[in-house]
Order: C-alpha cells, then sequence, then structure tokens
C-alpha cells in the first residue's frame, strides 16, 4: 500500500504502527525499489540522509525544511505529531508539502497514533502497518531457530498461527520465551504470551473457553446452524466455492445461553475467541476511540481465523443516534468503522453479538449483510428444560438419571437457562451444609422456591421481543427430532 502511494506522488503520508523499526524498514525498503533517496529524522537523533553524516536538528520546523537538501527522496519522520499542532509546524508543513511534490520528495510520519489537524487532514494521506503474515512470522521463526542455534520444528503451523496477531518484536519475544521454557517452540507458551500482550491493548480479550456446543442446553436450532457453518473454513470447503460465514446477531432474553453459546462456539471450532469491550473503546483523548476499534479489527483479522464475541452490544452502541450532540460524533463514527468493517471484512472473522433490547439498537445495525442471521432466543420450553438439567447436572459430575427430571421441570416454569444452573448450586450448598450428604431433587426444588425468574417482571418486554422476531428473526429454540426416514421436525414452544 505505501509503495502504491509513493508511486502516485502523495506528497505526505501518515502511518500508524508500533513497529517503528519495521515501518522504518518497509519506508526503506520502497526507496531502494523505486530508486529514490532514503532519509530519516527523529528529535534524538537528528537527521540522517543515507550515506552522509548524521545533522544534530532538533527544531521541527527546521526539520521539514531539510527537504530542500533532498532530491527525489523518501523522507521519513518518527514521532512528528505532537509537533503537528503548533501553528508554525503546520503551516510549514502545508507550504513544504506543495513546494517539495514538484523535486519528488514524500514526507512519510510514522507513530503509534496519529491525530491530524484540521488544517493538514486534506494534505496527508493516513494509512497502518498491517501486523505481521504468516509468512513473516515464519520467517522470523527461522530467523530466531538460527540465532539460538536449535532446529526449526517440521510442521511449523500452529507455532505460527499461535503468534498471529502479534508484532514482529512481540512474537520473537514470545518464540525465544518459548525456547527458554520449554527448550523448542510450543504453540501453548505462545499463546499465553499473546494472550497478555492482546488484554494489555485494553480493548480485546482473548477467552479459552472449555465447554463446547454439546455443553449447551437447548437452542438445538442455533446450535445445529452454528455447526453446519463450521465446515466452511476447510480448505475442501473453499475450494468447493463456499465462503467464509460472517456471524450472528443473537437477540432474547437474559440468562437464556446467549453469551455461553459465543463461548461455546469458539471451542467447538477450535478457533480463538476473542471479546470486544464496547465499553473500553472510548478514550478521552482526541481521535483516540477511532484509534481503539481500528486496533481492535485488525488484531482480529491477523489471528482470523477467530470468533469475535460482542456482548450486551447495545450498551456500547447507546447514544450512536444523539452522538453529534453530546459526544462530537466519536461514537457515531466508531460505530460507523464497525458497521463498513462488518459489511467489507474479508477475513474469516466470526462475529456473535448479542444484545437484550433489540429496541436499544440502530436501525442500520440490523440491516442484512451485517450479518448472516439473526437469532431471537426466547425463554426455554419444556424439552429444552429437560436438555438444560441434565447437561448441567452431569457439569456437577452427577448422573442426571438420579434426579426427577420431570418434576425439576414442572417446578421452573419460565425459568433461563441461567436461572436453572443457580438452582442446582443453590441445591448443592444446602446439601453440603446438611451433613455433605449427597444432592437430591428436593434439595433443587426448594432452591427454585426462592428464585423469582427474570421473566415474571419483563412479561411486555418479552412480548414484545416475540412480536418483533415473528418478522425479522430466526428462533433458536427448539428440540430438533430426527424421524426413522431421515425427516427433522422441530419441536417449538
Amino acid at each position: 500500500m505505501l509503495e502504491n502511494y509513493v508511486r502516485a506522488g502523495y506528497p505526505a503520508i501518515a502511518i500508524t504502527s508500533p513497529e517503528e523499526e519495521r515501518a522504518i524498514e518497509e519506508c526503506r525498503r520502497v526507496a531502494h525499489v523505486l530508486k529514490m533517496s532514503f532519509a530519516t529524522w527523529s528529535s534524538t537523533k537528528g537527521l540522517q540522509i543515507e550515506g552522509k553524516p548524521k545533522e544534530r536538528i532538533q527544531d521541527p520546523v527546521a526539520a521539514l525544511q531539510v527537504a530542500t537538501k533532498l532530491e527525489n527522496a523518501l523522507y521519513v519522520l518518527v514521532d512528528f505529531h505532537p509537533y503537528l499542532n503548533s501553528p508554525d509546524v503546520w503551516r510549514t508543513a502545508k507550504d513544504m508539502f506543495t513546494a517539495q511534490k514538484s523535486r519528488g520528495i514524500v514526507y512519510v510520519f510514522i507513530s503509534v497514533q496519529f491525530t491530524l489537524p484540521k488544517e493538514l487532514e486534506r494534505e496527508m494521506i493516513s494509512i497502518s502497518l498491517p501486523l505481521p503474515s504468516r509468512d513473516e512470522l515464519k520467517g522470523l521463526l527461522s530467523k530466531v531457530a538460527e540465532a539460538a542455534e536449535v532446529g526449526v520444528p517440521e510442521d511449523t503451523t500452529s507455532v505460527v498461527e499461535a503468534a498471529l496477531g502479534l508484532t514482529m518484536t512481540e512474537a520473537e519475544n514470545a518464540f525465544a520465551l518459548s525456547l527458554v521454557e520449554t527448550g523448542t517452540f510450543s504453540a501453548p507458551v505462545v499463546a499465553k504470551e499473546k494472550e497478555q500482550l492482546v488484554r494489555k491493548s485494553g480493548v480485546l480479550e482473548i477467552y479459552s473457553p472449555d465447554t463446547n456446543l454439546e455443553a449447551v442446553g437447548g437452542l438445538a436450532e442455533l446450535k445445529h446452524y452454528l455447526q453446519l457453518r463450521v465446515a466452511a473454513y476447510t480448505p475442501e470447503a473453499q475450494e468447493y466455492g463456499l465462503t467464509a460465514p460472517r456471524g450472528v446477531l443473537l437477540v432474547g432474553v437474559p440468562g437464556s445461553g446467549k453469551s455461553l453459546s459465543a463461548k461455546a462456539l469458539a471451542a467447538t471450532w477450535q478457533k480463538p475467541l476473542l471479546r470486544l469491550d464496547t465499553g473500553r473503546l472510548f478514550g478521552s483523548l482526541v481521535g483516540e476511540s477511532e484509534a481503539n476499534i481500528r486496533r481492535a479489527l485488525e488484531v482480529a483479522e491477523a489471528v482470523a481465523p477467530a470468533v469475535l464475541w460482542l456482548d450486551e452490544v447495545e450498551k456500547g452502541l447507546a447514544g450512536v443516534q444523539s452522538s453529534g450532540k453530546t459526544d462530537s460524533g466519536v461514537t457515531a463514527r466508531v460505530f460507523g468503522t464497525f458497521l463498513t468493517w462488518l459489511q467489507e471484512k474479508k477475513a474469516p472473522v466470526f462475529v456473535v453479538a448479542t444484545a437484550n433490547a433489540v429496541d436499544q439498537l440502530p436501525p442500520e445495525f440490523l440491516r442484512k449483510g451485517r450479518f448472516d442471521e439473526i437469532f431471537f432466543v426466547d425463554i426455554p420450553t419444556v424439552e429444552e428444560r429437560e436438555d438444560i438439567f441434565s447437561v448441567q447436572i452431569r457439569k456437577r459430575r452427577r448422573d442426571p438419571n438420579h434426579f426427577d427430571i420431570a418434576a425439576l421441570v414442572s417446578n421452573t416454569e419460565n425459568f433461563t437457562g441461567a436461572e436453572i444452573e443457580e438452582a442446582i448450586i443453590s441445591g448443592l450448598f444446602a446439601s453440603w451444609n446438611d451433613g455433605k450428604r449427597e444432592v437430591n431433587t428436593e434439595d433443587i426444588i426448594n432452591a427454585t422456591k426462592s428464585i423469582i425468574p427474570i421473566a415474571v417482571g419483563m412479561e411486555g418486554r418479552i412480548e414484545a421481543l416475540r412480536a418483533w422476531a415473528e418478522k425479522n428473526a430466526r428462533r433458536a429454540n427448539g428440540i430438533r427430532v430426527v424421524e426413522q426416514d431421515g425427516s427433522v421436525r422441530v419441536i417449538r414452544r
């Protein structure tokens, strides 16, 4: 991308990247390919024109004017963004961009973040340096192995995939740490290091779910749909013509299994699970929020194939409609960036967004093309409560056959999956405190009596959700029954 902009004669380019050295090397490569001179400047190192002695220049205005000494050159200025808000600096920059363009001078500004003053927004083009590709990481792995005088594993796929989403420096450190801890290149060690580094960003979190879709009670329609989509990630399916699925929006009652489904999906598909915390996207500095969403989506694409989970997305999107009046349009711009990415993304990132209140979601978020499907997750059916009780009892290392499931189901009308789980946990506490005896059906039934289902206070909202779902969503609930002739029958509410 940088090479194309330089070839096109753009006078000034801003590269946003935490990988300063890698960005400089890319600029140097482009300069050599295009047979241009190459020069760099920083406030600490001064001016360095390739092949000439360094010059001690600290003044930012003088640094911009240095270009008059160059001809047909790529001129890189590092961490220059703090100076650009000075009227003397941005005025000099505008003058120099215009004057030096005819002489083949291209200014390249490299920094970890950029907020351009209004006066320069139309004068400069902003790009970002992509995170390392698989091939780049594989080459780095070979270099680390050579430096450490150890052999490269025959199959490097798992180690390289574990490093996806890291910068070259971070990946190099992770590979080195793996060698120190295990004596070899270990994918789990690299993945664990990546988890810490991604969490450090404050926007994305990596989860390691330990439950799969089989351990999710009910929601047979949703599970069946998701289980069919995993095949699209195989090379054979792509050769056949299948495209990577885009994602699903799960709308429904709180505690009905939406978030659990997102976690279980990643485990079933054996893909990384990234959680985007929309509340952490918004920063206090100008341009910080927009940079956060771009960085989060860039990491998600670098880690792909992956599952990106947005929990209770309506809370993060609150205020979009009034954003121009309340926050100078920051929320609207962040939302717009995410919507465009949802529509245009090519990387195999499967998005699972959950919402409890569909009326709080902007209409454009629900438009066809953003997600493959919108599912409505209702209160569990009778059959689903049977399934949930069996799943949750097994989860506590008990045999469901030792319990009266029918009695448990009849005492939990309108209970969500989360409330059923809480009843079992409370029953276990009761039996433990009663002489540490084995839990029984009566313990769990007694526990249900102290739980007021969330549906009791949400009748109106739930009915409104059901009415909306009839026209706008597909039902996630139901029990799929395969008949002897191979046909499938779905038992619904």
